[in-house]
């Protein structure tokens, strides 16, 4: 009978201690979970930072690619070559010996000079003999004016020794007209380029004799993109880097090529090149350098070079 109480009391204590369990193990819980949420050692600043950074740094590159984009390109090689302002090639227009060629391989010459003679003996012959002919219509035609004044002659032959005497006299010119063929005179100051004809051979008409080019007067031909019409005129400066001396020669563009290359989306242009004291021939290639007259084009490139800058202007936008 005593141990029935002891039972109970027991049984009380225990269900006193219940609630107290089950709130421990609540907050234990909690603590678990607020450990598996922090890792363990509280909240993860150091992911978050990096987080931040990597963002930040996306936002630069993004920047830097449309400074970039935006950016003016550089502007292409621009190659030219330099020519003479005149170059021809003399030819024959006679078939004849070539007796004289004064002027050989790299040899100057002043406008007007003889550079080619040839034998027209046979010609002045031909010309003396048509000039005998002209002489003798001309009198038998006087004779018979005179004739026609006493009515002696008939009209008709009158008119028939003035045609002969007109037909004398054109081949007469024609042949003096040949006569200028038989020697060929420089067009204009220059130097000899290539001798393709020499002393003593027979030129056939037309024939290629010597191919000539002026001197001192040189040009450059340049190969431009043909974009750049919508500022490049007429007197414009540039400057061209001759490839086989280094030199640097000034000039200013003259012409203007007549059409544009669809393929290749460039025009020809020609400038004049000034007076130098360096070693300039025909044939020299080189680059050309051009300023183009746009400040913002100017503006442009130095912010394309300096990424920082590039930056700080569109932070300050």
């Amino acid at each position: 009978m005593s141990e029935a109480p002891e039972d109970d009391a027991s049984d009380t204590g225990e269900k006193s201690m219940k609630p107290w369990l089950w709130g421990g193990g609540i907050a234990i819980a909690a603590a678990i979970g607020v450990g598996l949420a922090t890792g363990g050692d509280g909240p993860n600043w150091s992911s978050n930072e990096a987080a931040l950074s990597a963002t930040e740094e996306k936002a630069e590159e993004t920047a830097e690619a449309e400074v970039k984009k935006s950016a003016p390109k550089p502007d292409p090689d621009v190659r030219g070559v330099i020519k003479p302002k005149q170059e021809s090639t003399i030819a024959s227009r006679m078939t004849a010996r070539i007796t004289s060629m004064p002027f050989g391989k790299g040899r100057s010459f002043r406008k007007g000079a003889l550079l080619a003679k040839f034998d027209c003996s046979a010609i002045r012959a031909e010309l003396k003999a048509a000039q005998a002919a002209s002489n003798a219509y001309n009198v038998t035609y006087k004779t018979n004016v005179e004739l026609d004044q006493y009515e002696a002659i008939g009209k008709n032959e009158v008119a028939v020794a003035k045609a002969n005497l007109g037909k004398a006299n054109a081949e007469a010119n024609a042949i003096q007209a040949n006569l200028t063929d038989c020697a060929v005179y420089a067009p204009f100051s220059g130097t000899v380029v290539e001798e393709i004809a020499h002393n003593g051979e027979i030129a056939a008409s037309g024939q290629p004799l010597l191919r000539i080019q002026s001197g001192g007067d040189l040009e450059v031909e340049l190969i431009v993109p043909s974009n750049w019409l919508t500022w490049l005129r007429p007197g414009a400066d540039f400057t061209f880097k001759i490839d086989e001396t280094g030199a640097d020669v000034t000039g200013q563009i003259t012409r203007l090529g007549a059409s544009v290359d669809p393929v290749s989306k460039t025009i020809r242009v020609t400038g004049s090149v000034d007076k130098t004291e360096s070693l300039i021939l025909p044939g020299m290639s080189g680059t050309g350098v051009f300023v183009k007259p746009n400040a913002k084009v100017a503006a442009n490139a130095s912010t394309a070079k300096s990424p920082k800058k590039a930056l700080e202007q569109t932070v300050e936008e």
